[in-house]
């Protein structure tokens, strides 16, 4: 930076903030009159005099100073000479500072509307934990009984068990057929509580195919050989001339403690309730207007100016191409950004849904796959991460599902690799899948499908078929199309773009005209032009994308000027052959 003025040699005394450029005593005059409706500019006096005078206390929010400014009327009129003049810098922080107050006040309004819709969430999932512990209350406590009765049995069992061997034992009978000690596993086991506990006897005895069975899978716990529980020892010592005697009186021991009184081995006595679980799934579009309508969340258009009227427009919308791939992950090409791009890792495996995805917002969605017949992704374009996987029910999965959005409740899944006479639908607000009609059997794998005024096309893969599917009274109509169309796409506005590898062409077929365009074929003749897809960059550019097995096959079809040209030759060389693409605007 230069001191003095180059065109005057002259100090710089002046500042354009407009033009951010320092003048001379001179500039000022030649620079108002290219200027004259510019009056954001200073001397360096008055910009010295304003720090010189300034006090941060006295910048507070715009709120206090109108408050304050009756009250303080007459004081400020004595020092209006002295004070008046502002200089921007002062203008600048008292801007910055009601843009700090503004942020912070709005910030913490949001969290606490963030709150109250938390808590009143919180309740309805009060109410439902509420229900859910009413009906499985009396199943608890009737668990607690059953479990209290089996302790009370395996107690019981043990002590017949150990009679027993107390008889075995008196008896020097080694080979008795009911010795419990017949150990069919001699390996010796750590013995931890868990082996006691009544889940783990309950296990057991599930296994088990006898009594037998049952104790010797338990002989180094419950039923251990050492197991004294009549203190045989002390009992033989006392006499031990008489084992008759003796067992009589262990068996009586035995009757004291385990008396009709205090245990019950007879399970139909049990006074436990039967229970019958009947479900019933509610009406998820009746259950979500109730819980529409019980919260309400209105976006209000603020009423305040922006306070810095410099800050970039983040609204505006940028223009993407998701493309997956074989490796568990997807690119991202953000075409309103100089096509920078993004590498994207999910847990899901993309191969055969080339024509099974569709982007709704800021969600994309894919259905099925060779890996993932039975299963669907929502990802999320904002997260940039998968927001649900869940599984394909009350239809069959498949692959090569040709899917499209009807711009309301509905994804319309038609057709896939093995199932080939059917229209499903999904619902993106219940997540509910159902079967909606059945198709001839001549309709096989489709390769694009459009929902345009009305009615769904859709065009079929390797054959000159395509159909027409009133979406009100369910009524197919077929039309013959003059290609062989091998991939294809749409410009949801009544236009698909089919390439017919084998016969080198590639065509527009507009479904209300039943008009064929031929589009230029180069270089589609060498075969490599294989998966194609629409892509609208802005009001005036759309194009034509293809992508396959490596980078090579990569080009871009300009639409309005009929010309094609290799195109993302230096993004990662992923294999991209019949995986998942799709435009995006966000």
């Amino acid at each position: 930076m230069t001191i003095k003025c180059l065109n005057h040699q002259r100090s710089h005394k002046f500042i354009c903030y407009q033009c951010n450029c320092l003048m001379c005593s001179k500039c000022v005059t030649s620079h108002y009159k290219d200027h004259p409706d510019n009056s954001e500019w200073e001397h360096i006096d008055d910009i010295k005099h304003s720090l010189s005078t300034l006090k941060l206390d006295d910048i507070i929010d715009t709120e206090k100073t109108t408050n304050n400014h009756i009250n303080n009327d007459s004081t400020n009129n004595n020092n209006n000479n002295s004070n008046n003049f502002k200089s921007q810098i002062n203008n600048k922080l008292k801007s910055l500072w009601e843009s700090l107050r503004s942020s912070t006040s709005r910030y913490q309004s949001l969290s606490k509307t963030e709150n109250d819709i938390k808590q009143h969430f919180e309740q309805l999932h009060q109410y439902l934990i509420i229900e859910e512990h009413k009906l499985q209350r009396d199943i608890i406590n009737d668990k607690h009984t059953i479990t209290n009765q089996i302790d009370n049995n395996i107690m019981n069992l043990k002590y017949l068990i150990n009679i027993i061997n107390i008889f075995n034992k008196l008896n020097n009978d080694s080979t008795s057929g009911n010795n419990n000690s017949n150990n069919e596993d001699t390996s010796i086991i750590p013995d931890t509580t868990t082996l006691y506990s009544t889940t783990t006897i309950m296990e057991s005895i599930t296994t088990s195919s006898s009594l037998q069975s049952f104790i010797n899978h338990n002989n180094q716990t419950l039923f251990n050989e050492h197991l004294d529980l009549f203190n045989i020892d002390e009992l033989l010592q006392q006499d031990s001339s008489d084992s008759s005697s003796l067992l009589l009186d262990i068996i009586h021991k035995y009757n004291n403690q385990f008396n009709e009184s205090t245990t019950n081995t007879d399970n139909n006595n049990l006074r436990l309730s039967s229970y019958k679980l009947s479900i019933k799934q509610p009406d998820f579009n009746q259950l979500n207007s109730i819980i529409e309508q019980s919260i309400k969340l209105d976006n209000i258009q603020s009423t305040e100016s922006p306070i810095n009227t410099t800050t970039n427009n983040n609204d505006n919308k940028q223009s993407y191409i998701f493309i997956t791939h074989t490796s568990k992950g997807a690119t991202l090409i953000n075409t309103s950004n100089n096509n920078s791009i993004e590498e994207l890792k999910f847990d899901y495996q993309f191969i055969n849904t080339y024509n099974s995805i569709v982007s709704i917002g800021e969600y994309i969605y894919i259905f099925g796959g060779f890996f993932n017949e039975n299963k669907w992704i929502k990802i999320s374009m904002k997260s940039k991460s998968i927001e649900h996987i869940g599984y394909i029910q009350g239809i069959e999965g498949d692959c090569l599902i040709s899917v499209c959005y009807d711009g309301q409740d509905h994804i319309y899944l038609v057709n896939g690799h093995n199932i080939k006479n059917r229209i499903d639908r999904f619902n993106i607000k219940t997540m509910k899948f159902e079967s909606y009609h059945q198709l001839p059997v001549r309709y096989g794998v489709q390769i694009s499908s459009m929902i345009f005024k009305g009615s769904l096309y859709s065009v079929s893969f390797d054959q000159n078929l395509m159909f027409q599917f009133d979406l009100t009274n369910r009524t197919i109509t077929g039309h013959r199309i003059d290609i062989t169309p091998y991939s294809g796409c749409h410009d949801n506005n009544g236009n698909f773009f089919i390439l017919d590898r084998k016969n080198h062409r590639f065509i527009k077929y507009n479904v209300e005209t039943k008009q064929t365009i031929n589009l230029n074929d180069v270089p589609f003749a060498n075969g490599k032009y294989i998966h194609v897809k629409y892509h609208r960059e802005s009001p005036t550019s759309s194009y034509i994308y293809s992508f396959g097995i490596n980078n090579d096959h990569n080009f871009k079809y300009t639409i309005e000027t009929n010309q094609c040209e290799p195109s993302f030759r230096d993004i990662i060389n992923h294999n991209r052959d019949w995986c998942a693409s799709t435009s995006i605007t966000l």
